[in-house]
């Protein structure tokens, strides 16, 4: 693979997980978790939310073929059920504007749920194993973290974005990212029914 095509392929893997993990869905939160701490606070706050979204990632990126092979699961059926699971998480969001249809305020308690199932959750866990499978596991290395530290800009000024877009345009901007991740899934599922009915 020459250089511009290695660089296309990153691209658009950084992009796909930027759709799927969705920072700026999370601004709200954010904000209320940090509203009343300093800013020294506010920044390790938020390192502790991206780092352990980014080990979660990675984790699930380098033993994923693993895991797929300790349990006999093909990669056409990780398309298909991932791509249902896509779907399933997508449909929230356009519907109630976040991931999980319960209220946010029950995540706002601690850092954990900020990890995951908020930032790191099933559809980006299902994108980063596909995405290794597929694309090899160092590339998808490579975009984990180029994806994350996007996060962790967003995060860093989610004050000045939140207060730019207001409630509205982050519920927008939630649902336009749910469509998208709709396409996404869909996809998932024609390759691999696709690839299944050719055999």
């Amino acid at each position: 693979m020459d250089f511009l095509g290695f660089v296309r392929e990153l691209g658009t893997l950084v992009v796909a997980l930027l759709i799927v993990l969705d920072p700026i869905a999370l601004l709200p939160i954010v904000v209320g978790v940090s509203a009343h701490l300093n800013d020294a606070e506010r920044r390790m706050l938020t390192f502790k939310v991206v780092g352990g979204a980014t080990i979660l990632l990675l984790l699930f990126t380098f033993t994923g073929t693993w895991l797929l092979r300790l349990f006999g699961v093909t990669l056409n059926d990780l398309r298909i059920g991932g791509g249902l699971l896509l779907v399933i998480i997508a449909l929230n969001l356009v519907v109630h504007g976040r991931l999980s249809s319960d209220h946010e305020d029950e995540y706002r308690a601690a850092i954990v749920p900020l990890i995951s199932p908020m930032l790191t959750g099933p559809g980006a866990i299902t994108a980063a194993v596909v995405f290794a499978a597929i694309h090899g596991v160092w590339i998808t290395t490579l975009a984990a973290l180029i994806a994350m530290f996007v996060c962790l800009l967003v995060f860093m000024a989610s004050r000045f974005i939140h207060k730019l877009i207001g409630d509205s345009g982050t519920a927008l901007v939630s649902r336009v990212m749910g469509v998208l991740i709709v396409a996404i899934g869909v996809s998932y599922m024609r390759i691999g029914i696709l690839d299944l009915v050719d055999k």
